[in-house]
């Protein structure tokens, strides 16, 4: 099958395109672009390793915890669950406005594993998290990536993109295994061993910034430290069944959805976060890790990025090193206990939100603190609300997908 391209004006970063391989067809986009997989990939044979594509930088480039403790920058929080629904964000008690999250250590749907070590992974709303594998040319590489609606992935446009190079920095192929405890061959060789499978990815779309390189980005961390690291990827769905369908889905938040400006922590911007990943110096990449960590809001000034604008960043502090890309950062996660009169869960209590995803780390070990682009509006997104699909780079982005796509949502 041969990928064919027809080139459309691109107007100062805003006008994309999206393209359906094999066919010659062009679709002009506002802000993301997207590319088609070949239905027919087969994979490669494994060889070596797989490599990870986690970009690194050096404290003295990027700063553990940033350079600027800001306020969350205008826009109002809120979230689209996994059922479609505006929400609004969900704070600690006053006036310590101390964020966090309080949930049983429990499942709510019970998954196909029944060893002990294994049920929480394959299980909701853990398992709507999964190993995501990339194949570019004739090397594969590792990242994680998550649910967000039935047929709709999350990640990090790193995972499944080069930045700054065009149509030629996609990757080749694509496969997503939900819940994931263990690694034998690359998909779709086996499927058997798999809690629930391969599912392989059908489109892949980027912020068209991204895709050409001019995306707000640390000036000295360029296609690191980046505004819009943040893609979604269709999943094929096996026999008319979706993926989210089988193992579930999280919602996802805007502009700061559950963050505050915390006295208790000298007002600087915080969130607390569950991250999951599959970072490949732990376990061998074999096995879900999760953290958690207070996450601060970091807004590094124009003076400082590729195009003169604010860079907006999350940090935390995370032991996960590369393989851990594009994996969910999570608020609110859990199921939400009973509470009776003596406690409180705070002004609203939304559960499983994402606010970010792994993006980049540092280079030198022990410097335990990765960052994720900053869910919310910025100067490539810079909207209050897409089409209902929530505010920002994560509303266009969804509002994208799901428009040249709505049975996958």
């Amino acid at each position: 099958m041969t990928l064919t391209y027809r080139a459309l004006p691109l107007a100062a970063g805003v006008l994309a395109v999206s393209y359906l391989l094999g066919t010659g067809i062009a679709q002009a986009q506002t802000g993301t672009v997207a590319r088609a997989l070949s239905d027919n990939a087969r994979g490669s044979a494994r060889s070596g390793p797989l490599q990870s594509r986690l970009p690194l930088t050096t404290t003295d480039v990027m700063p553990i915890g940033g350079h600027t403790a800001a306020p969350v920058p205008p826009g109002t929080p809120g979230a689209v669950s996994s059922g479609g629904e505006m929400v609004p964000q969900a704070i600690g008690s006053r006036p310590e406005q101390w964020p966090y999250s309080t949930a049983r250590v429990a499942v709510q749907t019970l998954g196909k594993s029944k060893l002990t070590e294994q049920v929480p992974v394959t299980s909701f709303p853990f398992r709507a998290t999964g190993k995501l594998l990339m194949r570019f040319g004739g090397s594969w590489f590792i990242c994680t990536a998550s649910l967000i609606k039935k047929g709709v992935l999350i990640t990090a446009a790193h995972c499944i993109h080069n930045f700054g190079e065009g149509n030629a920095g996609f990757a080749d192929e694509v496969w997503f295994a939900p819940a994931n405890t263990q690694f034998d061959v690359l998909p779709p060789t086996v499927t058997e061993g798999q809690p629930y499978g391969w599912y392989q990815g059908r489109k892949l779309r980027i912020f068209n910034s991204y895709r050409v390189g001019t995306d707000t980005c640390l000036t000295s961390a360029n296609g690191i430290v980046c505004n819009n690291d943040i893609a979604t990827v269709l999943l094929k769905p096996k026999r008319d069944v979706y993926a989210g369908q089988v193992v579930g889905m999280y919602g996802y938040g805007t502009n700061g959805f559950s963050f505050v400006q915390s006295p208790a922590f000298g007002n600087t911007t915080v969130g607390e976060i569950t991250q999951f990943g599959y970072p490949g110096a732990i376990d061998n990449g074999e096995q879900m890790i999760r953290n958690d960590s207070l996450g601060k809001f970091i807004q590094t000034p124009g003076n400082m990025t590729t195009t003169g604008q604010q860079l907006l960043n999350t940090q935390l502090g995370s032991a996960m090193t590369g393989g851990s890309s594009g994996g969910p950062w999570l608020v609110n996660f859990g199921t939400r206990p009973s509470v009776g009169g003596g406690a409180s869960l705070g002004s609203m209590n939304t559960s499983n939100v994402v606010v970010g995803v792994t993006s980049w780390g540092y280079v030198a070990v022990g410097s335990n603190v990765q960052g994720a682009s900053w869910f919310g509006q910025n100067f490539e997104a810079p909207l209050a609300d897409y089409g209902g699909f929530g505010a920002g780079n994560i509303g266009k982005l969804v509002q994208d997908t799901c428009t040249a796509d709505p049975a996958y949502c």
